[in-house]
């Protein structure tokens, strides 16, 4: 491994010349800053792709060569506009993390807005009951469905924060690295019970000792048990579950505290999805001029 080059300006610290140290480098960095292991696999993938494409050192970089890059990946790779906006923010965080301004004129993309997709109440009840004698699933897939918990979050969940008899899960460093509170419901309760009972004495102390892509080829496969032909992802469930309690009435204030967003305008998309709930609220508040 070749040493690391001393630093230059625009960069404020030791940048290596070696791709590998440096990509371990800039994930050590992201870990001890605590994002999100999805985060870390995501920023790291657009590094090492683009530190081919660059074809120096990272030192040299300026704000020409991410415009070309820009232009491969649109041109060349043919990206969606969901992509470019990772990419040049995986760069963008990489540049600065070693105290380079070369990303500072370069225009990020807006990520495309777009409706979350939902499941009715018919499907999600067809999807949770498709693994009914699976006791694995079976939990999996109501804590995911009446919890609204993130893939990841479900995946890191541990027993010692069950509290099934209050009915409440503990998510821990949840996205923004915050703890919240997540009410579920009897059913879900006894469904992990039930699992936990079925699973018994692990050394792992993880609910679900799986991984996100397992669980997502899971949720996969369950709903085209249930004859679901629209795709359906973990976030499906949880962009249901907001849906769902918006329509029958629950404050937007609870629903973002059970996801756990930032703010209630995250929250707000779902007032787009739900038009029924919309021209309900408007009936019963509809003046008379």
């Amino acid at each position: 491994m070749r040493p690391s080059a001393p630093s230059s300006a625009p960069f404020g610290r030791e940048v290596p010349d070696d791709p590998v140290e440096l990509l371990e480098r800039f994930q050590r960095l992201m870990e001890g800053e605590g994002k999100s292991p999805w985060t870390v696999k995501q920023y790291v993938f657009w590094a090492r792709h683009f530190l081919v494409f660059l074809k120096k050192p990272l030192r040299e970089t300026n704000p020409s060569d991410l415009e070309a890059w820009r232009e491969h990946l649109v041109l060349t790779k043919h990206c969606s506009k969901t992509s470019v906006y990772g990419a040049l923010r995986a760069i963008t965080f990489l540049l600065r993390a070693f105290g380079s301004r070369a990303a500072d004129g370069v225009e990020v993309p807006r990520r495309p807005a777009r409706l979350p997709g939902f499941l009715t109440e018919e499907e999600a009840h067809r999807l949770l009951t498709s693994s009914e004698g699976e006791p694995r699933d079976f939990a999996l897939l109501h804590v995911l469905g009446y919890g609204g918990l993130r893939v990841g979050e479900v995946c890191r969940l541990s027993v010692e924060d069950l509290d099934l008899e209050g009915g409440l899960l503990r998510v821990r460093s949840g996205k923004g690295d915050k703890d919240r509170m997540v009410v579920i419901d009897g059913t879900t309760c006894e469904a992990v019970r039930q699992w936990l009972a079925v699973r018994g004495e692990q050394g792992d102390p993880r609910v679900f000792p799986i991984c996100r892509e397992s669980v997502e080829r899971m949720v996969r496969a369950r709903a085209r048990d249930a004859g679901i032909g629209k795709k359906v992802t973990p976030h499906t469930l949880r962009h249901t579950l907001a849906t769902t309690l918006l329509k029958r009435g629950l404050d937007l204030r609870f629903i973002q505290k059970q996801l756990g967003h930032a703010s209630v305008a995250t929250t707000q998309i779902y007032t787009h999805v739900d038009t029924g709930a919309l021209q309900d609220a408007y009936r019963r508040a509809q003046p008379t001029y």
